[in-house]
């Protein structure tokens, strides 16, 4: 009789075991097939457009909380790869009452790293007026990097710059509004008239 029973109690306990096995087995299949079939791919980078603004005027504030320069253009279009945006007719104007004002307008644009790099490519004009410090300036190119927050215009293009009377003409440059300080790069010419007495 007691054989009977450890044998009963035996079987009963292999069977207990085998249910549990058997209940967390499906438990894990039902995790498994619940599983969305997206997390289990590797994910594709968004190369399409996520957002765009027609018509937009965007203005870039100081740590002081005064406008530093706005960014106005017919279409801003959010590409999330790179999280850069692309611009239509792109019309930037500085508003640093402390630096000379500079206008800056082209064809189409790119903005990347958090606003401190602007592409502006095609027809590009950069236009500051005169003023008791500086005299006019206009810059002409198909390209052009702006880096607002240096306040500084770079291009490694050929571009035609009139300073006041003076007309120059160089491929690749350098121009920190700031400080008015010029660098050009090669292929330089230019025309300087006399100042009058």
């Amino acid at each position: 009789m007691k054989n009977l029973r450890s044998t009963y109690r035996f079987r009963f306990l292999l069977l207990l075991i085998l249910f549990i096995l058997l209940a967390l087995g499906s438990f894990w299949l039902v995790q498994v097939m619940h599983k969305n079939t997206e997390d289990l791919l590797p994910k594709v980078t968004r190369t399409a457009p996520d957002y765009f603004v027609e018509h937009f005027n965007y203005v870039q504030m100081s740590p002081t909380g005064q406008p530093r320069y706005n960014i106005a253009g017919d279409l801003l279009t959010h590409n999330p790869g790179d999280d850069s945006f692309d611009v239509q007719k792109p019309l930037i104007h500085s508003l640093d009452k402390e630096k000379p004002p500079m206008n800056l307008r082209a064809d189409r644009g790119k903005i990347e790293d958090n606003n401190s790099k602007v592409h502006l490519y095609g027809n590009v004009n950069a236009d500051r007026p005169k003023t008791p410090q500086a005299d006019n300036f206009h810059l002409k190119s198909e390209y052009l990097l702006l880096l607002p927050d240096d306040d500084v215009m770079q291009s490694d293009q050929p571009v035609e710059m009139t300073l006041g009377q003076s007309v120059l003409h160089g491929t690749g440059m350098d121009f920190n509004n700031s400080t008015r300080v010029l660098k050009m790069f090669s292929k330089v010419h230019g025309v300087f008239p006399p100042k009058p007495r």
